[in-house]
């Protein structure tokens, strides 16, 4: 039911799919659809579920162990992470958030539900750094929001301009916003 709504979501867009339709691809009852999402919203929200889930296991290898440097698991993790963004059905759902989220609030929070644990991820690599390099954090949630921000703001260009991006130029931007991220480590 889930993977008959991302598809009739992607087709249609949010405001324009219909339950009848995600049922009749799905091959369920309207009733049945009812009885295990109680909404759109509640389809929508199962997605992006999914591809949290998806991305938490694509990005675990990336989360690295405690004794790399701090620098190198932050590359790792973001080249990761836009790798998976930049293609598929992440790619798709993100574009129908950025077109329908004004009209469909509910698209928004459940974009925002996503980040946060991007947030978590990242808060947590550098915590780990941090004991690693006996250094101080003041917040590391913050840090690592404002790092998450940054890297958003360049998928969303990429995204929105439909450029491809290559693998050398997307490690090589990482590889920027790592140094300078790294640089700032002093105002964390």
């Amino acid at each position: 039911m889930v993977f008959a709504a991302r598809q009739v979501f992607v087709l249609n867009g949010y405001g324009a799919a219909s339950i009848n339709a995600i049922a009749k691809l799905a091959r369920v009852s309207k009733n049945t659809l009812y009885a295990r999402f109680r909404s759109k919203a509640e389809l929508f929200r199962a997605i992006v579920a999914r591809q949290i889930a998806s991305a938490q296991e694509e990005l675990r290898p990336a989360f690295g162990g405690p004794e790399e440097r701090l620098d190198e698991r932050l590359r790792a993790y973001l080249n990761v992470a836009l790798k998976s963004s930049l293609a598929g059905d992440v790619l798709e759902i993100n574009r129908l958030i950025v077109s329908e989220s004004p009209q469909f609030p509910e698209l928004g929070k459940a974009a925002r539900a996503r980040f946060k644990v991007g947030v978590q991820h990242v808060a947590q690599l550098i915590e780990e750094g941090v004991r690693r390099d006996r250094t101080t954090c003041r917040n590391p949630a913050a840090a690592a929001e404002i790092l998450l921000s940054i890297v958003y703001g360049w998928y969303t260009l990429v995204m929105i301009t439909n450029r491809v991006v290559s693998d050398r130029e997307r490690a090589s931007w990482v590889e920027s916003v790592v140094r300078l991220f790294i640089a700032s480590r002093s105002e964390w």
